[in-house]
């Protein structure tokens, strides 16, 4: 029965140094209303939108078009070009939607902002392009791995009032590479172990 036991502890030592949830892959899609002015931008509403294959993946599995989209509340500002994400606040939560029990958010870490008269949609007056990066979570049903990820949007003025065409996709994660030290630790703990069952069922043959 000891051996038994040991084995089994033997698989859960090797097995807990690479035990990993999924990581969140996919694209999802979402069209809103904010305001921007030369130096700030401002949510007011959000929805997933984009018909059937605008959302794939992961997202695919829990939103669906209607759901609503929390931006973040306030302005954000920004310049023309690389912005980044003060460090006492980053990184910032850009948006949130919550469906089927699971709930998705994109932390922002850093934006491009660049104003726009050639973005897919921008038929009327200047549009403002940004994209940015950061990393999507995953909670809820289940508990994915926090994965980088990056959103671009683009904000058409039409007197005085923006119309936001938003996608956003995550990034699958690299599967991590075990340190020379956790190595290290972790094959003095396995023959620490097997050294115990040895000693153990030597004693039983006797």
């Amino acid at each position: 029965m000891f051996k038994r036991l040991s084995l089994f502890a033997l698989a859960a030592v090797l097995a807990a140094p690479f035990a990993k949830a999924d990581p969140i892959v996919g694209t999802i899609s979402a069209a809103g209303v904010d305001t921007f002015t030369s130096s700030t931008i401002q949510f007011f509403s959000g929805s997933i939108s984009g018909g059937p294959g605008a959302n794939t993946g992961t997202f695919a599995l829990y939103l669906t078009d209607g759901n609503p989209i929390t931006f973040i509340s306030g302005v954000l500002p920004y310049n023309q070009g690389l912005n980044m994400v003060p460090p006492a606040i980053s990184p910032v939560q850009l948006f949130t939607t919550t469906e089927a029990g699971e709930t998705f958010t994109f932390m922002m870490e850093s934006y491009n902002a660049l104003y726009s008269d050639t973005s897919s949609g921008c038929t009327v007056g200047q549009c403002l392009a940004v994209t940015g990066n950061g990393f999507f979570t995953g909670s809820g049903v289940v508990n994915y791995d926090n994965s980088p990820g990056n959103f671009t949007f683009t904000s058409q003025l039409v007197n005085g009032q923006t119309t936001t065409t938003f996608s956003a996709s995550a990034i699958s994660a690299a599967s991590p590479v075990p340190e020379p030290s956790s190595l290290l630790l972790l094959g003095s703990g396995v023959l620490g172990l097997a050294g115990m069952v040895r000693r153990r069922m030597s004693k039983t043959a006797a």
